[in-house]
């Protein structure tokens, strides 16, 4: 009998035990998570038994606990698109890792459940990138301090992926694996994926722009033992709190991460909804100072919850890098650095806007009186903040450079390891044993080498389309795709999107543009094609289906919500049919698939983001608001004057942006063969608009200018691209050696002899190095300018940077372009002693050296344009 009773006992026990052993002790806490839960379970009821089935199978009142704060306060995306299986799994192995290392019950419950617990970084495809780190690395890092283990896990990071750009879309952590490959937002999604799995608290950390060039950067913090220290993911250093950005990210004026749920924590909030917080982390990298901007009517009233923006000149346009609303006494209040912003305030189509200077302003007062319609020009010079010195460990630091040395050896060791996996590539000899009769042998090749990881789904694909079909556009199909399509995309969604051609219902360019692609906008492309034709027939119960039906059936099936899907991650088509509820974009992607699902050609405008359908015979807007009339457009063309040196780019050189609901919406031309000749036309609909234009010196102040004009329908506009000269500047950086001798071409010549009388140009790289990268192909792809001049460049690489697999081969450098390996980089220490200059490793260092010796360019680490600023000086030397 006393057998029998003994483990009823203790499962009575364990049950007490689990009962009253809670994920979140505070009792307050507790229920407005499940009151928040309840709420979002209404939200999702749509989907409930994929999503809530679950919670009959947790083990726990602390899994349900966590579960319910998942589901408390995920994106409309994770509601739509994933099952509960997915985010149980998610509980119980962080809650494992929790239990396996003994960091664990060391990290505070507030930390972990907003950064440990939560499997969502920002807006990539989720995958179970936390099963497959815990099991692959656990026991590498398991008797490690977590110091230690940090930086471990980041070592590992290395060794699967490096720095390579690519579109904004957001692989999943394991597609970078697959791929190896990944821009810092996906090095960085990876990296704090891989410490979360492993118990670790980590974050991303954005600047959403850079203050002193083009561009942004991701990396991440992680909490150990009590603090918050920094890294470079995938890119790991002797020590947290290290990376080439150390420097850069001094002249930041934001820098902020996202929070998932009701954060409470010490930074600074810059916007707050009940779902997360994105929070102010820029006090941990720069000077700060706090701005108030007070907002008042024409007689002088506060206004109230005005949207007050806070703009910064980045990529030809001012970004947003923060937005508040006014309080009560018409103020805004933000922390930043100290360099210039273009402050814009708006209500009720009121408006008023002025650059502040934070280096002597603290307060900025604005009116709102404008309104749109004045045509006119501003020319603004914005200057970014100067920025801090680097810590600098001294020559005595022993044990520190003996860290750094053994790390330099890691990293080299990691990128062979790497550098192996990448040879399983399939090569173009290895492409030649695929036969696909829709296909000639030089397009198999093509798409079976731009899959790279990812090929043996491609190769899946193209032995199930070989036989030859004349309808099958099978070239344009995969021409669709994006690069990182074919890195990431399953044989099965492939196959799933196939058409076939039916001239009778189109011409072969209204098939092609409408119909065949699978991909709408840059989201992930899922199987929605079969499911949304089937699902929506059923719907409207006829074979007669307009596009005006589709409008009006979404018009009153799915809700629009603009705040529940923060991470602006698009929900799928299937995702929004299920949960009957989505954002503007994904509801607009949601709108192209169904019309393609039923046969009828429609688009995205990706770069007005304007709704296209073919109807009676052309290409027409669709509107979803009643009240929005579709207007005949206007012209607008926008030409080249010869006097500008370098061709002018999209988001490079200039931008384009139209007046909607207070505020400047820039247009997204990137890469559009729209803009891609001069005199650009663009069919543009009436309204106002704005022609941005800047350059900037070397040490990152822009000359900025804005245009502001009217466009009416049917009318043409006619405007140039003006951007304003760079006075000279005199430089001069010191006078190095000419008869150095350097081994070049398997010969010595000396700097004088090089330089044959011109300028010579002089960049000192670390291949290792994101900015090094970033400068090889910015010079890349202004090769044909560099090729009709006789200035010869030389990229030397110190030794002790050179890393296994660099090439400059591996870019379309100019055809004067030459490598130099600097033994033990004597030459760059050479040049540094002569001219009296410190240089800590901040690569890429760039020089012009001209015929006598002087230095008169230098631009020193991370900074996009270098490769035109370069140029452009030549120019001006000639």
């Amino acid at each position: 009998m006393r057998t029998t009773i003994l483990p009823i006992i203790l499962l009575l026990t364990l049950f007490i035990t689990s009962c009253t052993s809670h994920f979140i002790s505070d009792k307050d806490i507790r229920d407005s998570v499940h009151d928040d839960y309840m709420l979002r379970r209404q939200i999702a009821e749509n989907r409930s038994s994929q999503l809530f089935d679950v919670f009959d199978i947790v083990n726990s009142e602390k899994e349900r606990e966590a579960l319910e704060f998942l589901y408390a306060y995920m994106p409309l995306s994770d509601l739509a698109d994933y099952d509960g299986d997915f985010f149980l799994n998610q509980v119980r192995y962080s809650f494992k890792a929790q239990e396996y290392f003994s960091w664990g019950k060391s990290v505070p419950e507030e930390i972990f459940r907003h950064f440990v617990l939560v499997y969502r970084v920002n807006n990539e495809n989720l995958d179970t990138a936390r099963m497959y780190v815990f099991e692959e690395i656990k026991d590498r890092i398991k008797d490690m301090s977590m110091y230690d283990a940090a930086l471990e896990v980041n070592h590992w990071c290395h060794e699967k992926v490096t720095y390579r750009p690519s579109d904004g879309r957001t692989s999943s952590p394991l597609a970078s694996i697959r791929t190896a490959y990944g821009r810092c937002g996906e090095e960085s999604t990876f990296t704090v994926t891989a410490l979360r799995a492993v118990g670790i608290p980590a974050r991303q950390c954005y600047t959403p722009r850079w203050a002193h060039t083009d561009d942004n950067h991701a990396w991440v913090e992680v909490w150990v033992d009590g603090s918050w220290y920094f890294l470079g993911a995938c890119e790991p250093d002797a020590e947290l709190n290290m990376g080439w950005f150390a420097t850069p990210s001094t002249r930041t004026m934001m820098v902020h991460s996202n929070a998932y749920g009701k954060y409470i924590g010490s930074e600074e909030v810059n916007f707050k909804t009940d779902l997360f917080s994105k929070i102010n982390m820029l006090p941990n990298y720069a000077d700060t100072k706090l701005i108030t901007i007070v907002v008042s009517d024409t007689a002088g009233i506060a206004v109230e919850n005005a949207d007050v923006k806070f703009k910064l000149y980045n990529y030809a346009e001012y970004y947003s890098i923060s937005s508040a609303l006014s309080d009560k006494n018409g103020m805004a209040q933000l922390t930043t650095g100290y360099g210039d912003l273009l402050i814009w305030a708006s209500k009720d189509g009121k408006y008023d806007y002025a650059k502040m200077d934070v280096r002597v302003q603290d307060t900025l007062f604005l009116t709102l009186s404008m309104t749109q319609g004045s045509e006119y020009v501003e020319l603004l010079d914005i200057v970014p903040p100067a920025g801090k010195q680097p810590i600098i460990h001294e020559d005595s630091d022993t044990l520190f450079f003996a860290k750094q040395l053994a790390n330099k050896k890691r990293l080299l060791y990691e990128d062979a390891l790497r550098n192996e996996y990448i040879a399983t590539f399939p090569s173009e000899e290895q492409a030649k044993s695929i036969v696909n009769e829709n296909l000639t042998p030089e397009q198999v090749c093509k798409f079976i080498v731009k899959s790279e990881g990812n090929y043996k789904q491609i190769e899946t694909f193209l032995n199930a389309t070989a036989a030859k079909n004349d309808k099958l556009f099978l070239e344009d199909y995969l021409n669709s795709m994006s690069d990182k399509d074919m890195r990431d995309i399953s044989s099965e969604t492939l196959l799933q999107h196939i058409t076939y051609f039916d001239e009778s219902l189109y011409l072969p360019e209204v098939y092609k543009k409408g119909i065949l692609p699978a991909r709408i906008a840059l989201e992930m492309i899922r199987p929605w094609r079969s499911y949304l034709h089937d699902s929506l027939q059923k719907e409207f119960a006829t074979s007669s289906i307009s596009y005006m039906s589709v409008v009006d059936w979404i018009n009153d099936n799915i809700i629009i919500d603009t705040d529940g899907n923060y991470y602006n991650c698009p929900i799928s088509p299937c995702g929004v049919y299920e949960l009957r509820r989505a954002d503007e974009r994904s509801r607009d992607i949601f709108f192209v698939a169904a019309c393609r699902s039923l046969g009828i050609p429609a688009y995205l405008d990706n770069a007005t983001n304007t709704l296209m359908v073919f109807d009676n015979g052309i290409w027409q807007k669709v509107s979803f608001s009643p009240e929005e009339s579709v207007k005949p457009s206007g012209m607008f063309i926008l030409s080249n004057p010869d006097n500008i040196d370098v061709k002018p780019e999209y988001w490079i050189h200039y931008t384009i942006a139209k007046f909607e609901n207070g505020d400047f919406v820039t247009f997204d031309y990137e890469n559009d063969p729209r803009v891609a000749v001069f005199p650009v036309v663009l069919f543009l609909e009436p309204g106002y608009y704005m022609l941005s234009t800047g350059n900037r010196y070397s040490d990152g102040t822009t000359l900025s200018r804005l245009e502001f004009f009217n466009i009416s329908e049917g009318e043409t506009v006619r405007k140039d691209i003006v951007i304003r000269d760079l006075t000279p500047k005199s430089e001069d950086y010191g006078t190095i050696n000419m008869n150095y001798s350097i081994a070049i071409d398997d010969c010595r010549k000396t700097i004088d002899e090089l330089s044959a009388g011109n300028d010579l140009v002089i960049c000192f790289l670390d291949p290792s190095l994101e900015p090094t990268k970033h400068l090889l192909n910015n010079i890349s792809s202004i090769k044909t300018m560099f090729d009709v001049r006789n200035n010869n460049l030389l990229f030397v690489v110190p030794s002790d940077k050179m890393t296994p697999g660099f090439d400059l081969k591996n870019w379309e450098l100019p055809l004067s372009a030459r490598f130099v390996e600097d033994k033990d980089g004597a030459w760059l220490r050479s040049i540094l002693t002569s001219t009296n200059q410190e240089f800590r490793d901040n690569y890429p260092l760039a020089y012009i050296v001209d015929s006598e010796g002087r230095l008169i360019f230098k631009s020193e680490g991370y900074r996009i344009g270098t490769g035109e600023l370069i140029y452009k000086t030549l120019i001006r030397e000639q």
